[in-house]
């Protein structure tokens, strides 16, 4: 007797034995219940060897983080059964990697991992299952998780980038923020002053539960420095 096992990928029963061309929008690629094309449906896991190749994870409690693509955006979808949420959406000739791909996966929530490029440090997201909502707020990333004895900590700050046309406006963060991912309690700690036109990245260089250590490195001259924070 012979078994055939199929796996479920985001827009299709059968998994695939090779990659297709990703980002080549054709009539042949596979449609996800939204209509828009399917980027692809190899699992992430064995083929993220380039930034372009991305694919289908599935996730504890059957949901499934896939990728889409028309002719000017990709899309980063959460799917349950039919059901679509929007992660992020980047323009087509960006990395689909700065839309994000999983890192870890919990019963209740995922954490995915983005790639700035441009030697700026990857950041993170965390999202939470049911909803598909951003737990730290709409398009706010965070530089960095931590765990402190069995609880998951994520750093982040309050700056801004929007874009208007070819122009940057970018708001330089003025806080920096520790949130508490079993509690749900938010710490807030102001930042010191910078130059308006450095750009500053941090990362949790130690946390206990009554001291926070922040790194502060600036992009040009990679010089770090080092804040502590009383909790």
């Amino acid at each position: 007797m012979t078994i055939l096992v199929h796996l479920l990928s985001c827009g299709q029963s059968e998994k695939k034995s090779r990659p297709k061309q990703v980002d080549t929008p054709g009539s042949n690629l596979d449609k996800l219940p939204n209509g828009k094309r399917l980027l692809d449906n190899i699992n992430s896991k064995t083929v993220l060897y380039y930034k372009e190749v991305v694919g289908t994870d599935t996730l504890k409690g059957g949901y499934i983080t896939c990728y889409g693509i028309d002719d000017s955006m990709k899309y980063f979808y959460l799917r349950h059964g039919d059901t679509l949420h929007l992660l992020n959406e980047t323009p087509i000739y960006t990395s689909t990697w700065s839309l994000g791909v999983l890192e870890k996966d919990f019963d209740n929530f995922f954490i995915t991992r983005i790639d700035n490029g441009n030697g700026v440090p990857e950041t993170y997201q965390v999202f939470d299952k049911k909803h598909a909502k951003n737990i730290l707020g709409d398009k706010v990333v965070a530089w960095n998780f931590k765990y402190l004895e069995e609880t998951l900590f994520f750093l982040y700050d309050n700056h801004t980038v929007n874009l208007f046309g070819n122009d940057i406006d970018r708001k330089q963060a003025d806080s920096i923020f520790l949130y508490n991912m079993k509690s749900g309690i938010r710490e807030g700690y102001k930042l010191p002053k910078e130059n308006q036109i450095d750009i500053i990245y941090y990362d949790i260089k130690n946390l206990t539960n009554t001291n926070l250590i922040v790194s502060r490195t600036n992009h040009n001259s990679e010089e770090e420095k080092l804040v502590k924070y009383r909790r």
